[in-house]
C-alpha cells in the first residue's frame, strides 16, 4: 500500500488517501488513512475507513486542530493483519479571526477597542481594502502618494512655521486639509495625535502574527476587540523598505525639537514604541473617530 501526497489543506481538514496494489494473498477487508501529531501512526490513532479490496482511495480528514503539524500513512488490513504505507507529513493552517466591525462611517469600517478616550480605530490602512492590506504611503503633512519620497513641503519647518503657513492647529496638530486620513476618507476621519497612538500602545494587547499571509501586530483592546496592523515597511526615495518585518504609522503630531521629524508609532516582531522620523518619508496610516 502506498499513501497518497496530502492535499486541500485547511485549517481543520485535509485529504490524503492511498494505494492498495496487492492484497497478499487474501481478502482486503479495509484500508484507509491514518494519522496522529507523533510520528508513526497506526489504526488505534484516528483513521478513516475507504472501503475494501485492492485499488486506490481517497480519504477525507477531519476535526483537525489549526496550525498543527500531522502524520499520516495509508493502511490495509486483511487477515494476516494491517500493513502500511510510507510517512507523509503536513500542517494545518492558521486559523483566521473573527473580524470584529463595531460601525462604519463613511463607508469605512471601525472597532472600539474599549479604550479610556472611547476613540474608534480604522479596521484598515488608507489606501487599503483589507487589515492585511499595506495600503498607500505618505509623507508626513502630504495626502497623496508619489513616487519618490525624497523630500515634503513640511521638511524643515520649524512649530511656528508649520502654523504660520496653516499646516497645523493652535494644539500642534495636522489641521484637516493635510491630513490623510481626513482628506482621503472625509467625514470624521482623521490621523492619531501622538498621545492618541500612546494610549493604543499603553492600553492594548500587542501580539506579533501572521494573518491571511501577512506579518503585523494583532491589537486587542481593554473590551477584547482588536485590529491588525500590518508590517508595511516604510518608503524611502523610490524604495520600499522592511515590508514583512517593521509597521510604521504616522501620528499628526510634528517633533517639536527637530524641523525635519514628526512622531510615529513603530514595531518590528520583538518591540513596539513611539520614535520620530523623517518627514519626507512615506509611511502608513490608520484612521481614528472620536
Amino acid at each position: 500500500v502506498t499513501t497518497t501526497d496530502i492535499t486541500n489543506v485547511g485549517e481543520t481538514t485535509a485529504t490524503s488517501g492511498g494505494n492498495v496494489t496487492s492484497d497478499g494473498h487474501g481478502t482486503v477487508t479495509s484500508r484507509g488513512i491514518c494519522w496522529s501529531t507523533s510520528p508513526n501512526p497506526t489504526i488505534d490513532d484516528n483513521k478513516t475507513t475507504d472501503g475494501s479490496g485492492i485499488g486506490s482511495f481517497t480519504s477525507n480528514l477531519s476535526n483537525l486542530a489549526p496550525q498543527t503539524t500531522y502524520y499520516v500513512r495509508a493502511y490495509a488490513t486483511n487477515e494476516a493483519g494491517t500493513v502500511y504505507g510510507e510517512v507523509k507529513s503536513f500542517t494545518t493552517l492558521e486559523e483566521e479571526p473573527e473580524e470584529t466591525i463595531s460601525g462604519t462611517e463613511n463607508g469605512h469600517d471601525y472597532v472600539d477597542l474599549g479604550l479610556p478616550s472611547g476613540l474608534k480605530w480604522a479596521t484598515c490602512n488608507v489606501g487599503a481594502n483589507s487589515p492585511e492590506a499595506y495600503g498607500d504611503y505618505f509623507s508626513w503633512g502630504e495626502t497623496t502618494t508619489k513616487s519618490d519620497y525624497s523630500n515634503c513641503p513640511t521638511y524643515g519647518l520649524g512649530i511656528s512655521e508649520l502654523e504660520v503657513q496653516g499646516y497645523i492647529d493652535s494644539e500642534g496638530n495636522l489641521n484637516p486639509q493635510y491630513d490623510a486620513a481626513r482628506a482621503n476618507w472625509g467625514g470624521n476621519w482623521r490621523m492619531p495625535t501622538e498621545a492618541e497612538q500612546e494610549e493604543l500602545l499603553n492600553n492594548c494587547t500587542w501580539t506579533w502574527t501572521t494573518q491571511n499571509g501577512v506579518n503585523g501586530y494583532s491589537v486587542e483592546g481593554p473590551n477584547g476587540n482588536s485590529i491588525f496592523l500590518p508590517a508595511a515597511g516604510c518608503r524611502r526615495g523610490s524604495s520600499l523598505d522592511y515590508a514583512g518585518s517593521n509597521g510604521y504609522f504616522w501620528s499628526s503630531t510634528p517633533n517639536g525639537y527637530n524641523d525635519s521629524r514628526a512622531y510615529y508609532l513603530y514595531f518590528s516582531s520583538s518591540h513596539h514604541g513611539m520614535s520620530s522620523n523623517y518627514r519626507s518619508y512615506g509611511q502608513s496610516v490608520r484612521p481614528i473617530l472620536e
